[in-house]
């Protein structure tokens, strides 16, 4: 290759991409739609879209033009193995938290960004339910030890990660309410895990560790059965 060619050459491809935005736009009737630019005080092109409207961008090795997303207007696929912040699980059906603040996470968390504190009963004793629930957002740095050694398969990783506002020392500190979300939204948003044998199996263990955990708190064990008769001798 000659002297300079290999610039030309790149700056051949990045024209050609240019180029072929403005055409698939053309091609597909989105030259005049909004595009980019966020919430602005005067838009002409309308109020931007909520974010369950915004849409999702699919690009593969034969997607045309740039490949620059304008997001917020646009956004990425989001897949299933893609994690950012931990949640908490309640079961759909009766509304149970799953965890049972064993500290478990907080123990294993490299950045030490949860604490927590267990719930008491009306006689004092200790109860297998969080209390209050803690994790700083900012501190956590996505790592999914807690979800891996939890033994209540209570804490899993979400894949929320719009986490922009104006005020970070206060609103990055989730609470229990704020992390809570329901089985049925995990099973939403991971349909292969949820439904994979090994989860079901571990859902069906766990469902019946913490029954008889909560039932031993409560003193609700339930009286052991009496012994058979037996026929009489003859």
């Amino acid at each position: 290759m000659e002297l300079g060619q290999g610039i030309l050459v790149g700056h051949w491809v990045t024209l050609r991409r240019f180029l072929l935005t403005f055409w698939r736009d053309l091609r597909t009737g989105k030259a005049i739609h909004r595009r980019g630019g966020g919430h602005m005080l005067i838009d002409l092109w309308g109020s931007p879209r909520s974010r369950a409207d915004t849409p999702v961008v699919q690009q593969d090795f034969k997607t045309d033009g740039l490949f620059t997303v304008e997001y917020p207007d646009e956004r990425l696929p989001v897949y299933e193995r893609f994690r950012v912040l931990p949640v908490l699980l309640y079961d759909t059906e009766d509304g149970n938290v799953r965890c049972t603040s064993c500290n478990i996470c907080a123990k294993v968390c490299p950045p030490q960004c949860i604490w927590m504190s267990q719930a008491k009963g009306p006689k004092g004793n200790v109860l297998p339910l969080p209390e209050e629930f803690f994790i700083d957002m900012d501190v956590c740095m996505n790592c999914g030890l807690c979800s891996e050694y939890c033994p209540f398969d209570a804490i899993k990783m979400d894949q929320n990660f719009e986490l922009s506002n104006y005020e970070r020392h206060q609103t990055h500190i989730y609470s229990l309410q704020d992390l809570l979300v329901s089985t049925e939204y995990y099973a939403k948003t991971h349909p292969e895990a949820w439904s994979s044998p090994e989860e079901v199996a571990e859902r069906n263990k766990v469902a019946k560790k913490k029954d008889q955990r909560l039932q031993k708190a409560l003193g609700a064990t339930a009286a052991p059965a009496k012994p058979a008769p037996q026929p009489a001798k003859a």
